[in-house]
């Protein structure tokens, strides 16, 4: 009996050692980009200010502290990097998958967690200016230009995608020849979106777009405030004022 005892106590305290050994599959925080580059080194990779990454990491890591499908914990902050990475180079999966010393099917869960994390925001930051707010919106477009009345900037941005396939899959060829999502957006004063159409094919044209959207519906119904100002791809209407062509004149 003793010498039963004597050889399971050994067995056990070896089985303790060899586990020890074992490498955590945990992903530390001395790999995080926040604290390995620089201010210019991290904007040139990830096109975004540290500051800005620390506040959008805030407000999202709820939504990133579980773990991933049948994966490894990585932090939120990692999980936010390692997507915008993806977002500012557009690199294939597999090269940030090296880069991060992850497997390419976690970079592809990364991509779907992350971007519903940041779409989920989409109330709470992206907000047309009611009438009460519209006052000070104005007075900050005045101080640009000295242009009154202006609640926001309009413009469309076609956001590059694979070919869908299917049926319809020219309609999201752009007059550029390739495929894409036309995005109309508008922004206030200090660069804020404001305002996203995100749902038409490339070959959709601006202005299409804009008569379509439920903006256009509540200017001209009085339910929102203020003029859009847009480029000659939009016509001109009482609430959405366009270039003159040519300007003649240092007010034009």
């Amino acid at each position: 009996m003793p010498c039963s005892r004597l050889a399971n106590f050994d067995y056990r305290r070896e089985r303790q050692i060899r586990v020890a050994k074992i490498p955590l599959t945990r992903l530390r925080d001395r790999q995080n980009p926040l604290e390995w580059f620089n201010a210019v080194e991290f904007k040139i990779r990830y096109h975004m200010y540290k500051e800005t990454a620390i506040f959008i990491t805030d407000l999202i890591s709820q939504d990133l502290s579980y773990r991933v499908p049948r994966g490894v914990y990585i932090p939120p902050v990692i999980q936010f990097l390692t997507v915008l990475r993806f977002y500012a180079t557009g690199n294939f999966q597999t090269d940030n998958a090296d880069l991060h010393q992850m497997s390419q099917p976690t970079i592809s869960n990364l991509v779907k967690r992350v971007s519903k994390a940041i779409a989920k925001l989409r109330g709470r930051l992206i907000h047309f200016p009611s009438f009460q707010e519209a006052d000070k919106v104005q007075r900050e477009f005045y101080k640009i230009a000295g242009f009154p009345g202006v609640i926001g900037s309009i413009d469309c941005t076609h956001i590059h995608i694979i070919s869908p396939g299917g049926d319809d899959a020219e309609l999201f060829r752009n007059r550029k020849g390739r495929f894409s999502v036309n995005v109309q957006a508008t922004c206030d004063a200090s660069l804020c979106f404001t305002n996203v159409v995100a749902r038409w094919y490339g070959s959709a044209h601006d202005s299409r777009i804009f008569e379509n959207s439920l903006l256009f519906d509540d200017l001209q119904n009085g339910r929102s405030p203020g003029l859009l100002v847009g480029d000659g791809g939009y016509p001109l209407l009482p609430f959405l004022l366009t270039p003159f062509e040519p300007p003649r004149t240092p007010s034009e």
